[in-house]
């Protein structure tokens, strides 16, 4: 192990076996708001901040998508806790740069859930309809209004769930993101790095998840059929960020899977 101290922004709370958080693209460990503490009653929950987001350091220059996942795995070992058996629960771009990192901590990580994944490498015939920023211009509320919007095309399925709260969070989010989280949510990589993994592996989606294409029942049966063992599961009342939509039933889920066999 390493005897640099880490340098990755993140939090710990609660007592137990370690897991980890990798939140989702434009995001931060925020992402796990609604879920840290239902966790924590039983587990180590270790939330990140990933390299370029947050309040974690930018990434060294060189570092782009394809030297991403190696940089954060080389971060992660500076985490005392990664030297022993931990597991990992990912969110969307998360589960891309997890499904790496899996590959990487090998025996070292027991068990893998994963909500709203990314990395399927495919292209949606008519792209998900999102505003830019630049259009609001210096309007705060025209710009909550473009926000209000982009979280409802590919975040949050139910109006209601879009409060001021979830706007100034999204707000900070955006300010905060310095890489580009794009190359590797489009990327078709998910699928054939965890095909290689030996640990137990849980996919969540919303029903409602606005980026399973062309529909859900799709995008699970591909995954099924690449991954036979692996247990899938449908979050209702949710949209691609289900963690957040549906909390209690994907802290439910998560909890009943990671400590199955216990």
């Amino acid at each position: 192990m390493s005897d640099t101290q880490p340098t990755l922004s993140y939090s710990v709370t609660g007592r137990g076996e370690n897991l980890l958080l990798v939140h989702g693209g434009t995001g931060s460990q925020k992402h796990w708001i609604r879920n840290t503490e239902a966790l924590a009653e039983h587990y180590r929950v270790w939330a990140i901040d990933l390299p370029g987001f947050g309040a974690s350091p930018d990434c060294p220059p060189g570092v782009d998508s394809d030297h991403y996942i190696d940089h954060v795995f080389e971060q992660l070992q500076t985490f005392s806790f990664t030297q022993e058996p931990f597991m990992i629960g990912a969110f969307s771009f998360g589960s891309v740069v997890s499904s790496g990192l899996a590959l990487r901590f090998g025996r070292r990580l027991k068990k893998m859930s994963v909500v709203g994944p990314a990395g399927f490498g495919v292209k949606r015939a008519v792209p998900i309809d999102t505003r830019s920023m630049r259009s609001a211009g210096d309007s705060i509320q025209a710009q909550d209004e473009v926000m209000r919007h982009n979280l409802k095309a590919i975040m949050l399925y139910y109006p209601e769930s879009i409060t001021d709260e979830m706007i100034a969070m999204h707000r900070i989010h955006i300010k905060e993101t310095r890489f580009d989280s794009r190359p590797l949510s489009l990327s078709p990589i998910l699928l054939e790095n965890l095909q290689k993994v030996n640990c137990p592996i849980q996919i969540m989606w919303g029903e409602h998840d606005q980026y399973a294409y062309p529909t859900l029942q799709d995008r699970m049966q591909l995954t099924q059929d690449a991954l036979p063992k692996a247990l899938l599961q449908k979050i209702d009342r949710a949209g691609h960020w289900a963690q957040y939509e549906n909390a209690e039933a994907v802290n439910k889920a998560m909890l009943d899977f990671l400590t199955a066999g216990a």
